[in-house]
């Protein structure tokens, strides 16, 4: 079996069998066309462990260490499938997935926010009024909301009802999600100057079909480009909602539940870098007050 057949084989039985997310599919979609890339399109069962310790090493050469570790991750699983259903020779169990970089978490300040959303509502020729009013909506909705690009392109126009709304998220449980009035306000705007009948609540003016999560970073990419910030992404914005929760002062279980954390231990990451009540608590042992 090909390269290309194992993938497609292993998507349909094990990722979209599963009900996994579209990201996830996307996931082996761009591992795939790496892999083969790489390797050609050859068969799957000639793939050495070695081998796959050079693939690692190219993707090193241009691709962040998270990144290829991920496209690993994807291969591996390929293997496994592979392993299980067609008795492959690649031992999944020889293919040893580098350790996850340590990385501080990028936000922007409640600051930095504000003047990101001024560089996306900017006007400049050959930006139509219908884009710069939705990506001011779009941006002001993650930051009120703390969601992730997915689950915002999901959204209708008759999702949100008295400022709040509910997701299925990635533990496929739904969770209750609100806005505040800017961002209320932003969409109104946004949905005034629609004349479509599409019931998607963002959607491309280019062809009029619902939003994409590429849509959307390509929209923060272009933002930064024409800006002083670098690296801005639409799970920056997410980042910069949980921080701000937390500078609120508000308990990290309700942070959690807003989030659609799974685990009490995913939202603490953000008390390393933003705990207001642990910085009150050190500055009156230091007298510092």
């Amino acid at each position: 079996m090909l390269i290309s057949e194992a993938f497609d084989e292993h998507r349909k039985m094990e990722i979209i069998a599963a009900g996994l997310s579209s990201k996830t599919r996307e996931s082996y979609i761009y591992a795939e066309k790496l892999a083969v890339s790489y390797f050609g399109n050859i068969e799957f069962s000639s793939i050495r462990a070695e081998d796959v310790v050079d693939f690692y090493e190219h993707l090193l050469s241009w691709q962040a260490p998270d990144t290829a570790r991920g496209n690993i991750i994807c291969l591996r699983a390929v293997a496994r499938y592979m392993k299980r259903r067609h008795n492959n020779s690649l031992d999944p169990e020889d293919i040893k997935v580098p350790k996850r970089e340590k990385r501080e978490i990028e936000y922007l300040t409640e600051t930095e926010v504000m003047e990101f959303i001024e560089v996306i509502g900017e006007k400049h020729r050959g930006y139509a009024e219908i884009n710069r009013l939705r990506n001011i909506a779009i941006v002001e909705l993650l930051y009120a909301s703390g969601l992730r690009v997915g689950e915002l392109c999901k959204l209708n126009r008759n999702s949100i009802k008295n400022r709040q709304f509910t997701v299925v998220g990635k533990s496929k449980e739904p969770r209750l999600c609100f806005i505040n009035q800017r961002s209320e306000n932003a969409l109104n705007a946004y949905l005034k100057v629609r004349n479509d009948n599409n019931p998607a609540l963002f959607i491309s003016n280019q062809n009029e079909r619902r939003i994409t999560s590429g849509n959307v970073r390509r929209i923060f990419q272009n933002a930064c480009t024409r800006s002083d910030f670098e690296g801005v992404h639409p799970h920056t914005i997410r980042h910069s909602f949980a921080t701000l929760m937390l500078e609120r002062r508000v308990d990290i279980r309700y942070i959690a539940d807003l989030m659609g954390h799974r685990s009490l231990d995913t939202t603490k990451m953000y008390t390393h870098y933003s705990n207001p009540k642990l910085k009150q608590i050190y500055r009156v042992a230091m007298g510092d007050v």
